[in-house]
Parts: structure tokens; sequence; C-alpha cells
């Protein structure tokens, strides 16, 4: 009889506490400061996560500061690895600018088709999707059967969801992440065969959202 390998990788996508963006601007690369004051928000989610886990952000300080915020929540002493593919999408030419200050046909001609046009001088959403689920396939191997928690952007983790819905970008995008969300999906893996499960999206999507049961 073949012997069956299982194993499973639990991947715990946060989204980044909020920035500091009184003017409402398109941000996506730009490296802006972020609120860290929501202790009651940190503490809750901090209890959701799982000991022992292996811990990934990305360069942009948004991300790397919320990340260094809840692991000393969880008491976790190692290294927080930084990639950056797990970056926000680049908005180019339109970083810094509001939805107004955006040419409409410019606007016009990228929501015609939000997953393959690019922003110019930017990236589309396919763009983000191949790096984000290429390095999601090498950590897989490197960190194989391991809790993986990832803290970093909206579109990281829509293109997370995408990858575990099959690549269907115009699927992933539909999901509205709020800051310190958590969002829940296991990579189950099967001697060579893998599949995705989705538990959960934009959990602590609002202050009052009970936490998810922790299995630590």
């Amino acid at each position: 009889m073949e012997n069956i390998n299982k194993t499973k990788n639990r991947w715990w996508w946060i989204r980044h506490a909020p920035v500091v963006n009184p003017g409402k601007k398109l941000y996506g690369q730009s490296d802006l400061d972020v609120d860290l004051s929501n202790d009651r928000k940190f503490e809750s989610l901090a209890t959701a996560l799982p000991k022992n886990a292996v811990w990934i952000t990305t360069p942009l300080r948004r991300a790397r500061e919320t990340a260094k915020c809840l692991a000393k929540l969880t008491e976790y002493k190692g290294t927080i690895e930084e990639y950056d593919q797990l970056k926000e999408q680049d908005f180019g030419d339109w970083e810094g600018k509001t939805w107004g200050d955006v040419p409409i046909k410019d606007s016009e001609t990228f929501w015609n088709n939000p997953v393959e046009n690019c922003i110019p001088n930017g990236e589309s959403f396919k763009d983000v999707m191949s790096r984000v689920g290429h390095l999601v396939e090498q950590l897989n191997r490197r960190h194989n059967g391991r809790d993986i928690i990832a803290v970093a952007h909206m579109g990281t983790i829509r293109a997370a969801i995408t990858q575990a819905l099959g690549g269907y970008g115009q699927g992933g995008l539909t999901f509205q992440l709020e800051p310190l969300s958590l969002t829940r999906i296991d990579a189950n893996h099967e001697n060579d065969f893998l599949w995705w499960k989705i538990l959960g999206v934009n959990l602590f999507g609002s202050t009052d959202y009970p936490p998810p049961a922790s299995t630590k």
C-alpha cells in the first residue's frame, strides 16, 4: 500500500494597523507612519495567534511595526523575516494622489480590467498575485507543516485569497480587509497534491468581532 504523507501549513494573514493618512491619499508602496494605539484590538488579535509559528512581514513600516507589536504581545522572541514579495501593489504614478487627482481616462482604463491592467509605471493585480503566489509556494516547502503568521497589506492578502480560490483574480479583489483583520488559509499537502481551505476572511474586521477559537 502506498504511504500517504499528509501535512498542513496554516497561514495567519494579518493586515497591518491603520496608516497615518489624513489626506486619504493612495499610498501603495509609500512608507507611511502607522497608528499602533488600538491596544484592545492588538491584544485581542494576539490571543488568537499560535505559538511556535514562523513570523514574516514586509519592509514597509506599517507592516513591520505591526508585526513587532503583535510578536511582543505573544512573547515571540525569534526573527521576523522580511520579504519584498509581500509588499502592497505598486501604485506607480498614482502614489501620493487622491482618487480625484487620478486622470479620468487612466482610471477608466485601469478599472476596465483591474486584474490585468497595470497602473501607469506601477503594477497590475496579476503582478501581485504572481510574486505573492511564488513566495507562498516557497515558504510552504521551506516550513512544511508549520504555522506561518504573515503581517502584510490588503493587496497582498487578496492575492493569497486568490491563490486559494484557484487563481480567479476578480474574485480576490471583491474582498475588503480592515486594518488588524485576520484571514485564515490552510495549505493542505497530500504527497504531491495541494489543496486549499479558507477558514475565515476579515476576522476582527470590527472592534466588536468575537475572537476566533485559538489552537495553540
